[in-house]
């Protein structure tokens, strides 16, 4: 499917093409070649967690891809500089502590969610 059938079905709430956007593995499902390789898709989605604040358990099977797509604690740590500016102080300052949880790191002096818990 071309990128702008694609758009064009997304943005008229297609049921298809939405469901096999939010699945696991949307290439298989809408036949639609994602011109990114598993890594970059990997951190993509966390950046996309993080963004909306999403809850440890999630950000934590997002690390889990990544570090199977080959990426390391460096790169997903960047991945949480690389949207600080699209979301700003709070939400950066508000996402390290769940990222470090599911990044399996402890912070020291820092008051933490609870494993799945999502922080206001």
């Amino acid at each position: 499917m071309k990128t702008d059938e694609l758009l064009r079905r997304l943005a008229l709430n297609d049921e298809e093409v939405v469901r096999s956007a939010i699945a696991d593995a949307p290439r298989d499902a809408a036949r639609v070649d994602v011109p990114l390789d598993e890594r970059t898709v990997a951190l993509v989605r966390l950046a996309a967690l993080l963004a909306v604040g999403a809850a440890v358990a999630s950000c934590r099977v997002a690390v889990e891809r990544a570090r199977a797509a080959g990426a390391g604690d460096e790169q997903l740590a960047a991945v949480l500089l690389a949207v600080g500016p699209a979301v700003g102080a709070a939400r950066l300052v508000d996402a390290a502590p769940r990222l470090a949880l599911a990044l399996d790191h402890e912070i020291e002096g820092v008051d933490t969610p609870g494993p799945g818990a999502r922080r206001a």
